[in-house]
């Protein structure tokens, strides 16, 4: 078996009103990876999986799932996958475990293993609980456990930890977590970018159906061209005349409020924090200010909007 298990070759998808959903991308995901998707609204991202779980067919080019077309995939390769949509799979009239016992059927699972899973999503004290009276947050966990449910060594997840609460939350994020260092291939779509962040461990972002950045977040700053910065805490307002001197002088990124951003990088900021003191400014502190991936996905966003 290939180690690759998704290849996209020079993906096109253009819908019947003539929008280019997907154009002409081409990566690939070895077994193993968790790797997170995302990107503004219409940027492909939905496209991409749907053509991925031969949901869609492509204009031009391919996708494969361990080198088979994703179209046409065999049973013998689709039961090695699972995955999350928008509709979760699960039937509202019937109780927890009876859910899982009916999926367990399905993918030939010896259904003596639910108690253990329910246990392990900690969903076994609600085995009798019909599902339309699970919260919101118990309904995602349920569907995450029945995805898992067959072992798939490939799987694909669409939104998993939206509107969670706090704790349910945190709880999903280590289970996701739990699968690093496995050899499941996993790709995660979400507006949650701080737990794909903590999730992922290669990131993909697709804008207007071009992938724009590939790699670990440090490849992706570095892409983005998005840098580390220091942030000078002052306890004075700075004037309109100093801030003047300032962008002239030295490479401020920016100043909000009480706060100097400048480069984190090859940049003295002992010189800077004497020029303010002797222009009667008071300094408080210098601390990092670390680039998380909203950051860069605001900045994204930002440049589509111009």
């Amino acid at each position: 078996m290939n180690s690759h298990v998704v290849e996209f070759q020079n993906a096109c998808k253009i819908y019947p009103n003539g929008t280019e959903a997907l154009k002409n991308i081409t990566f690939k995901i070895e077994r193993g990876e968790i790797v997170g998707l995302i990107g503004p609204n219409g940027a492909g991202k939905t496209t991409a999986v749907k053509s991925l779980l031969g949901l869609l067919k492509l204009s031009s080019g391919r996708v494969k799932l361990w080198g088979q077309d994703s179209y046409s995939l065999p049973m013998e390769f689709k039961k090695k996958t699972g995955f999350l949509l928008d509709d979760r799979g699960l039937y509202e009239n019937m109780t927890v475990e009876k859910n899982m016992i009916f999926w367990a059927k399905v993918y030939a699972v010896d259904t003596r293993k639910v108690k253990g899973i329910l246990e392990r999503w900690d969903l076994w004290i609600k085995r009798k609980d019909l599902v339309k009276e699970l919260s919101r947050g118990l309904k995602q966990k349920l569907a995450i456990a029945k995805v898992a449910i067959h072992d798939p060594l490939f799987i694909v997840m669409d939104e998993p930890t939206s509107n969670l609460d706090p704790v349910v939350r945190r709880q999903v994020v280590d289970l996701l977590k739990g699968f690093a260092g496995t050899d499941k291939t996993i790709i995660i779509t979400s507006h949650d970018l701080y737990d794909i962040e903590r999730v992922c461990t290669r990131i993909i972002m697709i804008r207007k159906g071009k992938i724009i950045a590939d790699g670990s977040m440090e490849e992706l700053k570095k892409q983005l061209g998005v840098r580390e910065c220091v942030k000078i805490i002052v306890s004075t307002n700075v004037s309109d005349v100093l801030k003047k001197k300032l962008f002239k002088n030295y490479p401020i990124e920016k100043i909000r409020d009480k706060e100097i951003l400048v480069p984190g990088d090859h940049f003295d900021t002992k010189k800077l924090v004497k020029f303010l003191v002797e222009n009667d400014v008071g300094v408080e502190r210098v601390e990092s200010e670390k680039v998380t991936l909203e950051d860069i996905y605001i900045k994204i966003v930002k440049e589509d909007e111009e």
